[in-house]
């Protein structure tokens, strides 16, 4: 299974309690296409900032038999819609170019930072 680390990360993350999304603004979100589950997704304050503003999307993975049906997209528009509410920016990390123009089809601009390699901001 590819993304094995992220998966196993998230998992690991949450059965510690060391990222459960459950502080004020975060949130986990699972997307259902076929009838199962195909898709997750969240949003944390940003833990490579220093303000409470940024916030960092987190754990965003799709089943490949269920990309390219819009699961990622309806995903990413619900964080991105919620995310304004708390933050005041979005940032995160990909390491693949397909995720890179994923991200920026959604909005985000790159970085070229090492610790957000994507991200997108609301005016003050």
């Amino acid at each position: 299974m590819e993304n094995r680390g992220m998966v196993r990360r998230l998992v690991d993350d949450w059965a510690s309690g060391t990222n459960r999304f459950d502080r004020p603004g975060e949130l986990f979100l699972g997307a259902w296409f076929d009838g199962r589950l195909a898709g997750v997704g969240g949003l944390n304050r940003d833990p490579y900032a220093d303000d409470d503003r940024t916030g960092r999307v987190r754990h965003v993975f799709v089943l490949p038999d269920a990309r390219r049906f819009g699961v990622g997209t309806a995903l990413l528009r619900e964080i991105v819609a919620r995310a304004p509410q708390t933050f005041r920016v979005l940032r995160l990390r990909t390491f693949t170019p397909e995720g890179a123009a994923f991200y920026a089809a959604l909005g985000f601009a790159e970085t070229g930072q090492p610790e957000a390699s994507h991200r997108m901001e609301w005016p003050a």
